[in-house]
């Protein structure tokens, strides 16, 4: 599950919007460059997130906890570790526009000018979203 707050840029004031986490069935990466938010539908990623889903110790999540255990015993693909999914993931989704690549890691970046360095809105909205 992820969330959706607001950020104050401590270096040129903008407020922006912030994006952390995908859901029961995205991911959610980030341009390291320039900060724009990218989702990837697991169901685009067919086998690659299916070797992921049997890989797992557990459920990827309570939602998805059955078809994740059908997955475990009847995808007959090779597991990919967490590491390799997500690097192949990262190349799957490829570079922004602006140039940068959408990492999982990236940090959230001021639109205005990509400074890393704020905190977040005390008076701005924050939800859950999956």
């Amino acid at each position: 599950m992820g969330i959706q707050y607001y950020g104050i840029c401590k270096n040129c004031g903008q407020r922006f919007k912030i994006m952390d986490g995908g859901g029961f069935t995205f991911h959610m990466l980030r341009c390291d460059t320039c900060g724009k938010h990218k989702s990837v539908n697991f169901e685009q990623l067919g086998e690659l997130h299916l070797r992921y889903l049997k890989g797992l110790n557990q459920p990827y999540s309570l939602a998805t906890a059955h078809y994740d255990s059908l997955i475990k015993e009847l995808f007959p693909g090779e597991p990919l570790p967490k590491d390799s999914y997500e690097a192949a993931i990262e190349e799957f989704v490829g570079k922004c526009k602006c140039g940068g690549q959408f990492r999982f890691n990236a940090s959230p970046r001021c639109p205005r000018c990509r400074s890393t360095d704020f905190e977040e809105d005390p008076n701005g909205d924050a939800f859950l979203y999956d």
